[in-house]
């Protein structure tokens, strides 16, 4: 089903091996080229992150307000994302591109080294018997490159020795760094930034997996971990200098509102808050009335009278009763 894609990546790797005839260096050319193409939807949905976040402080008062009423909570929020055209899953979508990038070249280096049943040489598939890297990896035992066989698993390499062992292990610590490196770079630039609940359990889980992966796979495909972490660590350089510079940065008003969802989580959110959703201010029920709609304020009851002593009346004074009146008619009477 997906052979026209594992022969396509092989293809290009190939090209790449044709250019600087080294294995690792093929991989780490065909992971840039990888990563140059998901590079539009990596900051499109950074800038959803960044919208997510900007939006938050609005958000927790919808919570706040309907946190007794499940489904018109969702369907408020629903409404929400709607009128300012946000995605709750678009921060994710870098993370969530990685996965079939790794499936796919996970088979093709897989093919590349495949020794069928019996025989105890490499048969390359996806290839073209008459490129260069087929002709090297022909009958060959071994995937060498820098000193490294890249057909080999970290966890396979020790347990012939840890000596043997060292340089697959240098590549995942290698991985473990710059995976960490960039979770910081990511929170350096986010301190108390309130990250959805899903997203947040991604940056979570990625990294660990990643390192787990690195372990148990063949070498050659650890290049292409180490290769697509140094190259999103110059990404997230790009995004840092571009989306939080500035105090009118969108970075920097996610960051604001961030500290101001925090205040509202600190004081409770006061029902006296009302959401505002998109660009329309929504009248929400009392608990426990029906909801209705407000009026609007006429001129006579919302402009302010000014008083003999020169200061503004906020509000008329209530008409006084009948029988009020009655009474004081009857005191004037009496005397």
């Amino acid at each position: 089903m997906f052979d026209v894609i594992y022969e396509f990546l092989a293809q290009v790797l190939s090209f790449f091996y044709d250019i600087i005839p080294d294995y690792a260096v093929a991989i780490a050319m065909l992971t840039v080229a990888v990563m140059v193409v998901t590079t539009p939807f990596t900051l499109k949905g950074t800038r959803s992150m960044i919208q997510m976040q900007r939006l938050q402080p609005e958000m927790k008062k919808i919570q706040t307000q309907y946190k007794d009423d499940r489904q018109k909570l969702n369907e408020e929020l629903m409404a929400f994302y709607k009128e300012n055209s946000l995605n709750p899953l678009g921060g994710c979508l870098p993370l969530l591109l990685q996965a079939p990038v790794f499936f796919f070249l996970f088979h093709v280096l897989r093919g590349l080294t495949y020794i069928p049943p019996g025989e105890t040489t490499f048969d390359p598939e996806y290839l073209s018997t008459s490129s260069k890297m087929y002709e090297s990896l022909d009958g060959a035992t071994r995937m060498m490159s820098f000193g490294i066989d890249l057909a080999e698993s970290a966890s396979n390499a020790l347990k012939v020795s840890f000596v043997h062992g060292l340089p697959q292990i240098s590549l995942v610590v290698i991985v473990a760094l710059t995976s960490y490196y960039q979770q910081k770079q990511i929170q350096s630039r986010n301190p108390g930034v309130e990250v959805p609940q899903q997203q947040k359990m991604l940056m979570k889980l990625m990294p660990l997996m990643m390192v787990f992966f690195a372990f148990v796979t063949p070498a050659a495909l650890v290049v292409y971990f180490v290769t697509s972490n140094l190259y999103r660590i110059g990404m997230q350089y790009y995004i840092t200098r571009t989306l939080y510079h500035g105090e009118d940065s969108l970075g920097a008003q996610a960051q604001r509102a961030s500290a101001e969802t925090k205040k509202l989580n600190e004081a409770g959110a006061p029902s006296s808050l009302r959401p505002r959703l998109g660009k329309k201010v929504r009248a929400l029920p009392v608990k426990g009335s029906p909801a209705k709609p407000v009026a609007a304020a006429t001129p006579s009851t919302s402009s302010s009278t000014p008083t003999s002593n020169g200061n503004s009346a906020a509000e008329t004074p209530a008409p006084r009763s009948v029988s009020a009146t009655n009474r004081s008619k009857k005191k004037k009477k009496r005397r």
